[in-house]
């Protein structure tokens, strides 16, 4: 990639690493944070986090993983410092990956959370060209068996009503916010540390001063529903069963968004996917066990250089 994305910075404890602006050939503009590689030569990597996240969700894993590849992690249109673009929906980040890592040059490993799994996933069938491998962690896949916190969301997705409860939620100051998000994102909240915690806070309290961050969440949120309701040889299960690139995929036991439960339907359908599952683990391993989730990408996908 150009050096337009290079930006490098300290990559150890919470801080979380430098990013800039990049302008796609298309017109849409990314913001995106680079983590140099420990050496030269390492594959890329491409990080993309779910709805509601950004690229600060990999704080912790991309200095665990500096040794095996040089990492990118964008923020989706709309989300982290990415201003919006016309369109927020699960298709439409899949075109501005395709063209990401077209722009980069050569395959990508694509490391990706929630959302971002099932971006990961279509993108990986429509072009795998472009994809080296596949880390999924708690991927955000169409499921009858939804846990608690999958079903609350759900409701989010009703038009008016969506709208009516965020506003409510936005009354609440930030530090409160992001106590109650960690409860259901993370198996124990325990886990984060104060540095973690002012910047989950920081970040928070910028995206409410965003004029669009409600309406571009609800419209990513609606559009993974619309995912529910297609045929089954156009669902993502169908493109997943496409993919062939290696695959991981990583659910933790305490996820009540996703759910350890899709495991089995997970084996079922990709068979030759590594399935793994980590206890005491919510819906963002690579932010609780960022050195365990290294560990997991590297035995099954990209053995670190000797």
């Amino acid at each position: 990639m150009s050096d337009h994305a290079r930006q490098d910075g300290d990559p150890t404890g919470m801080q979380p690493l430098p990013g800039t602006q990049v302008v796609l050939p298309g017109g849409t503009t990314l913001h995106v944070r680079h983590a140099a590689a420990k050496r030269p030569g390492l594959p890329p990597a491409v990080l993309i986090h779910g709805l509601g996240g950004s690229s600060l969700n990999w704080t912790g894993l991309m200095p665990e993983l500096a040794d095996t590849v040089e990492q990118w992690a964008p923020d989706l249109p709309g989300f982290g410092e990415s201003p919006p673009a016309r369109l927020h929906t699960v298709d439409s980040f899949v075109d501005v990956i395709v063209e990401y890592i077209e722009e980069i040059g050569q395959a990508a490993h694509v490391i990706a959370n929630s959302m971002g799994g099932m971006i990961s996933v279509l993108t990986a069938a429509r072009r795998p060209d472009l994809v080296a491998s596949l880390a999924l962690i708690s991927p955000a896949m169409p499921h009858v068996r939804q846990p608690s916190a999958a079903r609350g969301m759900a409701v989010l997705a009703v038009p008016k009503v969506g709208e009516r409860l965020l506003a409510r939620i936005n009354d609440i100051a930030p530090e409160e916010q992001v106590r109650r998000l960690a409860d259901v994102l993370f198996g124990d909240p325990n886990v984060i540390d104060p540095d973690g915690f002012e910047l989950a806070v920081a970040e928070r309290a910028r995206r409410m001063k965003q004029g669009y961050g409600d309406a571009v969440l609800l419209e990513s949120l609606r559009s993974i529903v619309r995912y529910y309701a297609v045929p089954p040889w156009r669902s993502a299960w169908a493109a997943a069963r496409e993919v062939s690139c290696p695959m991981l995929v990583i659910l933790g036991i305490r996820d009540t968004l996703v759910g350890s439960s899709t495991a089995k339907r997970w084996r079922r359908a990709v068979p030759r996917a590594r399935v793994v599952t980590l206890p005491s683990t919510g819906h963002v391993a690579m932010m609780e066990q960022p050195a365990e989730v290294a560990d997991l990408i590297r035995t099954y996908l990209i053995p670190a250089p000797e």
